[in-house]
């Protein structure tokens, strides 16, 4: 039975006055026991002992047994009252007294020290009511992150009392169900009718008349219907994921006696309910950035933003609107990207099914699928460096360097066809932003809305100022979440924690408490195997994913990912609410007007690409901070990689552009058998799949993700031979030099007009990657990183730091850009070892009728060679703004050191 729950407020700490003080000549001996001298150093052989022994402690004892009055008392009962009293005192500590002197002797001092000891351990266990600050209450406490989490709940039940069909009939009646059905299917047109050819533009967006009569878009009775369901899905959603933190809703649940398994229940008070899940999720659409010019000013007047919801502008929560709306009178995917740091992605500590990205598509797919929409989620993000000092390691935790090594490539590797970024590589300290941060963030923003030729993303997360300065100068569509903490029961003691529901235990601590969610055995909850008597795996498994420093806790990622979803279906119910409002006087099909996407999405990057260095200044300064061109804040920019997870991976990935025709994929392969996993959610607590879910009958409320075989990833495993993985700082490659002046020289870079064949090379490899083109970063390419050689099978993540590899026996490694639009191209290198002296590169460009041919020793490698953030090399090989060829060939290779020098290409950009 847990201890009595503590009133935190009016705790006392106790106070130890004299128990730590030591002994001195001041001591007052009166205010001990008064029965020797602490002034005195006590020996075995002192002769002159205070002590009692054996012999007088009989006597005192035995004197003190007799009744005999004081010499000249009258008599016995003559003597006053007090005298009686005190005699009696005498009588019964006397002999007390004379035990604690004997065991205090030196002969049985250690055995008494050693027993006291003891007492007071079991009685302060016993005793202590205050268990938070109780020492012996955090010594025998689950704290090791090697133990295993025991779940534990006392909260009410509402369906203790009823079986699963009345507990689903109870749910039906207060959340409702999904049961829309298109009772005119057979009449839809045949010929397809959503196609370019028909819309006559690359958007979709076909005017009124060209939706067929039989179209569903123009069917009253269908789109009614039709939005009077879908409103009803999106409200259940939302009630759902408030459910998740705050419980049912139920009291009072009864199964009567009747034979018809009727039930009875009462509900909590509906209206006071909506206002707190207001209150705790949404996201403010008041935010004037006219107005408000900084995030000083935004603070002020929002100071709760980040605790709830977020923030936003309704000009931009209007935009959000308008892309929901075109994709259900398309029937389009809506594509969402969430990217950041290794950290916000979910590594370290948690399954890929953890993650704030899956949270929200675990929950938010089915529901578009029921509106006929495909919600496509891509998760892009990579595991933690290894290898960095600690200045690297610094200067990531600075926040907004992680994304930078795929914005040089973003409309190919993170996608041209988004809808939705959700950006979250914060200073993890305090959120906020350094110049180079802000400019990093800048050129990402510029990117992402440059990426597609039909899609614009709204843009969650970021720097304040520049989102600013793009929704006044480029009107583009901004807004940064909150955490929803706001509206989170506190953790105020670990007796009262299972009182609270699942997922808000441990979630929410006062500075008395922080230390249980701060626990590793609270933050985070994994396995890495889960034996179901099929195929053992080859590799002997981890019980626990490695708990990395900095990582954040899984109930963190999924309140974030609930608060991301609560704010995509608040925009939903919006988007829904205002087609039914316009189409019930106007008549279907919607107004063009009212959810046409070209224009708009003309408008803005027309825009973004105007934008100056007075308007938005952020993106330009790269060019001194890291030698970016400046133009690259204005041209789309491309690229190959082996990094996964990625956009369309077997389009995107580096082997698409090697012309050398025998390079290998090193890898040990998947393991091929079947990967289970437990329920993510506990027996008994609040499910919000199930509730959003909630069909005709029990066997619909499945989740159509988690009726099918999961297979889940892992993080990459380095397997470099014992080989330094490269990530080390440049200057500790070069060894002793010659003085720069004469080392360096002149770059070697002469126009070829005679193009002698380069031949690719022989003896490249693909490492450290993940084999068959899988993980595009959404939870259903599961078992894409499952690598036999795994410790932890069941981690799930998808992120790895592939690349293709060789030496100077490999020869020339030759690659194509194609589309080259603004005349620039680099590569990402990785280098597996020290360079020595003799060290060469040599690249060379060729348009298909000029070769440029470059060779760099080492010291000019170096100065070449640019580390924006840790864990990049990058190498610029082709920058002409005046180009005019839309095919470029890289070709690049390595001389000077054998097969000493391990060399690496990770990543193909150009513009």
């Amino acid at each position: 039975m847990d201890p009595p729950e503590e009133d935190f407020d009016n705790f006392e700490p106790e106070v130890y006055d004299d128990f730590d003080r030591p002994y001195s000549s001041n001591y007052d001996n009166n205010s001990r026991n008064g029965y020797y001298s602490t002034q005195r150093k006590i020996s075995l052989n002192d002769a002159d002992d205070n002590h009692l022994d054996e012999a007088e402690l009989e006597g005192l004892v035995m004197t003190n047994n007799t009744t005999t009055s004081r010499v000249g008392s009258k008599s016995k009962t003559a003597a006053p009252l007090y005298l009686h009293y005190t005699k009696q005192l005498r009588q019964k500590c006397a002999p007390v007294i004379a035990l604690l002197s004997l065991a205090w002797t030196p002969r049985y001092r250690t055995t008494s020290c050693i027993a006291l000891l003891f007492i007071a351990f079991i009685s302060s266990v016993i005793l202590t009511s205050d268990e938070e600050n109780a020492w012996h209450n955090s010594l025998l406490s689950h704290t090791s992150s090697k133990s295993t989490f025991v779940y534990k709940n006392t909260k009410y039940d509402p369906f203790a009392s009823v079986n699963s069909n009345q507990r689903h009939y109870i749910l039906k009646s207060i959340y409702g169900f999904w049961g829309f059905f298109d009772g005119g299917a057979d009449d839809r047109p045949k010929e397809p009718y959503m196609t370019v050819e028909n819309a006559g533009n690359p958007f979709l967006d076909l005017t009124e008349s060209k939706f067929p009569e039989e179209s569903w878009q123009a069917d009253a009775v269908y789109a009614n219907h039709f939005q009077d369901a879908g409103a009803k899905l999106v409200v259940r959603a939302k009630e759902a994921i408030y459910a998740t933190y705050h419980g049912y809703g139920l009291k009072n649940v009864q199964a009567t006696d009747e034979a018809d398994d009727t039930v009875t229940w009462e509900l909590e008070n509906i209206d006071e309910r909506l206002q707190e899940r207001i209150n705790m999720f949404m996201v403010s659409q008041e935010v004037d950035l006219g107005s408000i010019t900084s995030a000083e000013a935004l603070d002020e007047i929002a100071p709760s933003w980040k605790e709830k919801g977020g923030w936003t502008t309704s000009r931009s929560w209007d935009g959000l609107k308008r892309r929901l709306l075109h994709a259900l009178m398309t029937n389009s995917p809506f594509t969402v990207v969430v990217t950041g740091t290794w950290q916000s992605m979910g590594y370290g500590g948690n399954h890929g099914h953890q993650s704030m990205a899956a949270t929200m598509e675990s929950l938010l797919g089915p529901l578009f699928d029921k509106l006929n929409v495909q919600l496509v989620v891509r998760a892009i993000g990579l595991p933690p460096l290894t290898g960095l000092n600690s200045q690297e390691e610094n200067d990531l935790m600075v926040g907004g360097r992680s994304t930078l090594i795929h914005s040089l490539g973003w409309s190919s590797i993170y996608g041209s066809d988004v809808d939705m970024v959700v950006w979250d590589d914060y200073n993890l300290e305090n959120g906020q932003s350094d110049e180079t941060a802000k400019a990093l963030f800048d050129l990402f923003a510029r990117q992402a809305l440059l990426a597609g030729d039909t899609s614009l993303p709204f843009l969650w997360g970021g720097d304040f100022d520049v989102l600013r300065n793009l929704h006044e100068s480029a009107d583009v569509d901004v807004g940064q979440l909150g955490n929803a903490m706001a509206g989170v029961d506190e953790t105020d003691s670990e007796s009262a924690v299972s009182s609270l529901e699942w997922a808000a235990q441990y979630l929410k601590c006062s500075s008395k408490t922080q230390r249980y969610c701060d626990g590793e055995s609270y933050k985070f909850d994994s396995h890495c195997w889960v034996d179901h008597g099929g195929n053992a795996p080859p590799t002997p498994q981890l019980d626990h994913i490695p708990v990395l420093p900095t990582a954040i806790g899984w109930r963190m990622h999924q309140i974030k990912g609930y608060t991301l979803s609560y704010n995509i279906l608040a925009a939903l119910d919006d988007a829904i609410d205002f087609w039914a409002e316009k189409t019930i006087f106007e008549g279907h099909p919607l107004a063009d007007e009212n959810w046409h996407m070209g224009e708009y999405i003309t408008n803005v990057q027309d825009k973004v690409k105007a934008l100056t260095e007075s308007d938005a200044p952020h993106c330009f300064q790269l060019e001194e901070l890291m030698k970016l061109p400046k133009r690259l804040c204005k041209s789309r920019m491309k690229g190959r990689t082996e990094h996964t997870p990625r956009a369309n991976p077997a389009d995107t990935s580096l082997r698409t552009a090697i012309t050398n025709s025998d390079v290998s994929v090193e890898s040990d392969g998947l393991y091929e058998g079947y990967l289970s996993d437990d329920a993510m959610i506990h027996s008994g607590e609040v499910n919000p799949i199930e509730i959003a879910n909630l069909g005709k009958d029990p066997s619909n409320a499945k989740q159509r993700h988690l009726l099918k075989k999961r297979l889940l990833r892992q993080r990459v495993v380095r397997l470099a031979d014992d080989k330094p993985s490269g990530r080390v700082l440049l200057s500790s490659m070069i060894r002793s030099t010659n003085k720069r002046a004469t080392a360096i020289g002149d770059i070697k870079s002469q126009p070829q007009r005679r193009l002698d064949k380069i031949e690719p090379g022989n003896g490249w490899k693909m490492l450290h990657t993940f084999p068959g083109d899988k993980c595009d970063g959404s939870i259903l390419s599961t078992g894409c990183g499952a690598l036999k050689s795994s410790e932890c099978l069941l981690e799930g993540h998808q992120g790895s730091r592939g690349g293709v590899w060789g030496t100077e026996s490999a020869g020339w490694l030759v690659l194509k850009a194609s589309g080259v639009e603004s005349g620039f191209v680099a590569l990402n290198l990785e280098l597996g070892n020290t360079l020595p002296d003799s060290f060469v590169l040599e690249y060379a460009i060729e348009n298909g009728e000029t070769r440029t041919m470059s060779t760099l020793n080492k010291e000019q490698f170096a100065e070449k060679v640019q580390m924006p953030v840790p864990g990049m090399r990058l190498l610029t090989v082709f920058d002409d703004e005046k180009n005019t060829k839309s095919d470029l060939v890289v070709s690049i290779r390595v001389k000077g050191c054998d097969d000493d020098c391990q060399f690496g290409v990770t990543h193909l950009y150009w513009s």
